[in-house]
């Protein structure tokens, strides 16, 4: 059964004069644009109890969601999560060092930076899928004030993704911790890419992308894989 993901404070039961699908699909929305914690809210309060405990033991966690189409087309989106040992902005600076990826992103083979405007980066992605190779760029957009990094596929480069969309996030927990999320809102595949490349991008190496950027920083842009 399908969840819907944390982060969304709005409760069907406080919109009553709403039908069921408008409520559904207001909490969804909010869900995937990753809503901001109220104020003097602690980020670990929208996990339940068991998440707490393996996020705050260091293991990464993550929530799947996928579908399919008339067609059979498949796709999903997804997020994970990990606590990160260091302050938010060296976290931050760290992960801004985008042309470095490849060091430590699961299968990411390159990651070349093509053009770059204030608080907007285009970066070449190509990853490789052993049998299969697919390589997009995307647009990384830059929120220094919210420490957060929207990204989008830019369909005016070549690729073999048919579309990807989500955003990069960090929370401050405390001096010394940071809360790190990933989120693929939209993966889109299309029907060029084999399905078991589907289940890795939207599912499978969440968790690991989660893990690597935990060691990455931690390590202080060290760590490779």
């Amino acid at each position: 059964m399908s969840k819907i993901l944390p982060g969304c404070r709005l409760r069907l039961k406080t919109i009553p004069q709403l039908g069921l699908g408008l409520a559904i699909l207001l909490l969804s929305i909010s869900a995937l644009t990753g809503e901001e914690k109220p104020a003097g809210k602690s980020p670990l309060d929208r996990f339940s109890s068991e998440e707490q405990k393996n996020l705050l033991a260091g293991k990464p966690i993550y929530r799947f969601q996928k579908s399919a189409d008339a067609e059979g087309k498949y796709s999903g989106y997804g997020q994970c999560w990990a606590i990160i040992n260091s302050p938010i902005d060296t976290c931050f600076k760290i992960f801004l060092e985008f042309e470095k990826q490849y060091q430590y992103y699961p299968r990411k083979t390159k990651s070349e930076v093509v053009n770059r405007k204030p608080n907007q980066v285009w970066l070449l992605n190509v990853f490789d899928f052993y049998l299969a190779e697919i390589s997009y760029t995307v647009l990384y957009t830059i929120d220094p004030n919210r420490y957060r990094i929207e990204f989008q596929l830019d369909q005016n480069y070549p690729h073999n993704l048919n579309d990807t969309s989500g955003f990069f996030w960090f929370e401050k927990m405390d001096d010394q911790k940071t809360l790190f999320t990933y989120a693929a809102v939209k993966v889109d595949t299309g029907l060029k890419v084999p399905s078991f490349i589907q289940q890795y991008l939207t599912s499978r190496d969440l968790p690991a992308v989660a893990e690597n950027v935990k060691k990455r920083i931690e390590s202080g842009g060290k760590w490779t894989k």
